[in-house]
C-alpha cells in the first residue's frame, strides 16, 4: 500500500485542484472523444434485456477538466466514533446522516443537523456491518438499513413518532450485505442486498419490499455474488426498481429493471460496461425521464483506477472516465461506496469520489468536468466511502469518514460532513 500523504483532514474553502485525468493523466487534454452525458434528458424507455446492447461501446478517453471552483466547502466533524456514513436531505435542506460502528457490540446511529449542532440518536446496537444506507420518505421520516450479523439478515429502521421501529428482513441464508434502500411514492421501502457466495449462497442480489406487516424477498437472478463490491437501487415515477451491481466473475457492470411490480414481474438484465475490470462500487441515479446514470470504479492497478460515468441515451450506454484515483485500498476493510452520483435540475451529473488520500468532486459543465478537492487525508486514512445529496437550493451535502481502525471486526473512525455552496 502506498505511503500516506500527511497534513490534517483538510478544510478547503473555494479552492480547486487540477488533478490527473483517467487516461494516463498528464497535461494532454487534446484527445476528447468520450461520449458526453446528455445535457437534455432523452424521453425514452430505460434499457431492458430487449433494448440494451450486450455491452456499451466504451470510450475510455477523458473529457476536458477545469479547476473552476464551483462550490465553497465547509467541513466539520459529526462524530468521532463512527464509520461508513450515508446522507439524505429533507425538503428544508436539513441533512440526515446514518453511521455505524463495526464493533462487538457496535451501533447504528442517526445524526440530524439542528442549527449548528448534530442531534444524534442510537437506532440499534449489536454486531453489525455496513455499508448502511439512509433514505427519507415524503414526510421526511428517515429509513435506515444495515446488515445484522447477529441474526444473519438485513435490517430496517424507521423513525416513527420520535422512536426507532426496527424490523429484520428475514430470509434464508446469511444475507443483507452491501445493503441499500429507496422509498416509493407510498412511503414504503424497497431494499437491495447481497446473499453472498462467501456463505455458500448462489442467490446473489436479493430485493425486498415491505407491505406494512411483513417483508417479501426475491432473488434478482444475478447468480452467485460476493459482498464487498456494492450495488445501488433507484425507483422511477412508476415505483419500478432499477438496480446496478458488479458482476465479479465477468468483471462487468450490470443493470436490471423490474419490468412489472405485479406478482411474477421479472428482471430484465443487461450489461452496462465490459471494457476491462469495471463496475465496482456503483451508484445509480435516474433523470427526469427515468433514464439511468451510473458512477462506478474501473480497476487499473493494485491501488489505482478510474471513476467512470455511464449514461443511457435512449439507445445505448455512453461511458467515459471522469478522473483517476491513485491510493485505493480494496478488500473487506477497504473501499466500499467510493463514488456517488446525483443529478442537478438540468440533468447534469455531479460525482463525489474518494480513495484513502482525497475526497473529490466532479461537476459536469456541458463540455467537461469541473473538479475540486473537498478534503485530504492526514495521519489517518480516509474511509473510501462517500455519500452525496443535493438540496432544492443547489447546495451539496457530503459525508465521508477517516478511519483509524482497519481490523476485525471492522472499521472505525471519525464521521465528517461537508457543505458545498454554489
Amino acid at each position: 500500500m502506498p505511503n500516506k500523504r500527511l497534513g490534517g483532514l483538510g478544510l478547503i474553502i473555494g479552492a480547486a485542484a487540477m488533478l490527473a485525468v483517467a487516461c494516463g493523466g498528464g497535461d494532454d487534454r487534446s484527445s476528447v472523444t468520450a461520449s458526453q452525458p446528455a445535457t437534455t434528458p432523452v424521453a425514452t424507455a430505460a434499457p431492458s434485456a430487449a433494448t440494451a446492447p450486450p455491452a456499451a461501446t466504451s470510450d475510455t478517453t477523458s473529457p476536458p477538466t477545469t479547476a473552476a471552483a464551483r462550490y465553497t466547502w465547509e467541513v466539520s466533524v459529526v462524530d468521532r466514533a463512527g464509520a461508513k456514513p450515508s446522507i439524505a436531505v429533507d425538503a428544508s435542506g436539513i441533512p440526515h446522516i446514518a453511521f455505524m460502528s463495526e464493533a462487538t457490540p457496535g451501533f447504528v446511529k442517526s445524526a440530524v443537523l439542528n442549527g449548528g449542532a448534530w442531534d444524534i440518536s442510537t437506532v440499534t446496537t449489536g454486531y453489525l456491518y455496513g455499508p448502511l444506507d439512509i433514505a427519507l420518505d415524503a414526510n421526511g421520516s428517515p429509513h435506515i438499513v444495515w446488515h445484522n450479523h447477529d441474526n444473519e439478515d438485513g435490517a430496517h429502521g424507521r423513525l416513527e413518532n420520535g422512536e426507532w421501529v426496527n424490523t429484520e428482513i428475514k430470509n434464508s441464508g446469511h444475507d443483507g450485505w452491501d445493503i441499500n434502500v429507496a422509498i416509493d411514492s407510498t412511503g414504503s421501502p424497497h431494499v437491495l442486498g447481497v446473499d453472498p457466495v462467501q456463505f455458500g449462497s448462489q442467490n446473489g442480489l436479493e430485493y425486498a419490499t415491505f407491505d406494512g406487516q411483513s417483508w417479501t424477498v426475491e432473488s434478482v437472478g444475478t447468480g452467485a455474488l460476493p459482498y464487498e463490491f456494492g450495488n445501488s437501487i433507484a425507483l422511477d415515477s412508476q415505483d419500478r426498481p432499477h438496480i446496478v451491481w458488479f458482476d465479479a466473475q465477468a468483471q462487468d457492470l450490470k443493470y436490471a429493471l423490474k419490468d412489472s411490480m405485479e406478482d411474477g414481474g421479472g428482471w430484465a438484465i443487461s450489461t452496462v460496461d465490459s471494457a476491462g475490470d469495471v463496475g465496482r462500487y456503483p451508484s445509480l441515479a435516474l433523470d427526469q425521464n427515468g433514464n439511468p446514470v451510473v458512477s462506478y470504479y474501473e480497476t487499473l492497478g493494485e491501488s489505482n483506477g478510474a471513476i467512470k460515468l455511464a449514461r443511457w441515451d435512449g439507445s445505448r450506454w455512453n461511458t467515459q472516465r471522469v478522473d483517476q484515483l491513485d491510493d485505493v485500498f480494496p478488500g473487506f476493510f477497504g473501499a466500499r461506496k467510493n463514488s456517488e452520483v446525483v443529478l442537478d435540475p438540468d440533468g447534469s451529473p455531479i460525482v463525489a469520489y474518494s480513495d484513502e488520500s482525497v475526497v473529490k468532486l466532479a461537476a459536469w459543465n456541458g463540455d467537461g468536468w469541473d473538479i475540486q478537492t473537498v478534503a485530504t487525508g492526514g495521519d489517518e486514512d480516509l474511509g473510501q466511502q462517500v455519500s452525496l445529496a443535493l438540496d432544492s437550493q443547489g447546495v451539496l451535502h457530503l459525508t465521508f469518514a477517516d478511519v483509524r481502525q482497519k481490523s476485525r471486526p471492522g472499521v472505525l473512525g471519525t464521521v465528517m460532513y461537508a457543505r458545498g455552496t454554489p
